[in-house]
């Protein structure tokens, strides 16, 4: 079994794999902490991948292998360095679903993330905005009248709204989405054959709400790292 630590700005998740690459147990916790993940690393494992997205430095047991940008990836990377791991994860995750077409990642975390892989498996890059809880906190944190709001996760039909609380959750979930169907529709006219992928903890509200056809996976990044593994233990 393969296990898979990843790290992000607001969550750690833990995803236990077998060597055909499917997913037997998942785990994930608000915290990077090692005493919970080791609960679920009793066994006796062939490997243990670990990825930092966040920018919090952690110790880790010596036994893990970090992967990062400059690792090894069975996918051609015309980005700087700097490009993140979870990006260059999603849409080698996205490959392993779709062997030949182009790609188009769209996660929906801290941060909103759009990633085109294209046809001949070259990472193109893609745009990057606050994700929706960023989103709410940021109304809050730059004004002196705004509340700081959980977000809600419902697409409001009507323009109406009652109060100041929910124009901002209409105003936060709205903009998102239309920002997402934008971006989609702007790279659908270039690439009409591109194939959409939402992942990522926020991806699940604004899947539904899509207007296109979608693969809506939320364990993109791990099936990716565990792809970049295999790739890497085999040149």
């Amino acid at each position: 079994m393969i296990a898979i630590v990843e790290k992000g700005n607001t969550r750690t998740k833990l995803s236990v794999m077998d060597i055909k690459a499917n997913i037997i147990e998942s785990n994930s916790w608000n915290e990077f902490n090692l005493d919970l993940i080791h609960k679920f690393l009793s066994k006796d494992f062939q490997d243990i991948r670990y990825c930092n997205t966040s920018r919090n430095f952690e110790v880790i047991p010596k036994n893990w292998h970090e992967v990062f940008s400059t690792s090894k990836w069975p996918i051609e990377i015309n980005y700087s360095k700097n490009v993140g791991v979870d990006r260059l994860a999603g849409v080698t995750g996205a490959r392993v679903i779709s062997k030949k077409k182009s790609l188009l990642v769209i996660s929906c975390g801290t941060c909103l993330t759009f990633s085109y892989l294209n046809a001949n498996n070259s990472f193109q890059g893609g745009a990057i905005s606050p994700g929706l809880s960023m989103r709410m906190k940021s109304m809050s944190d730059y004004t002196s009248s705004l509340p700081l709001l959980e977000p809600d996760y419902k697409k409001k039909v009507s323009q109406h709204t009652s109060n100041t609380e929910t124009s901002m959750q209409k105003g936060a979930y709205e903009g998102m989405l239309f920002e997402i169907q934008h971006r989609i529709s702007l790279y659908k006219r270039v690439d009409p054959d591109v194939q959409i992928f939402v992942t990522g903890g926020d991806g699940p509200a604004f899947a539904e709400s899509l207007e296109y056809s979608i693969f809506a996976n939320p364990n993109l990044e791990a099936m990716g790292l565990f792809a970049q593994w295999s790739y890497e233990k085999n040149q």
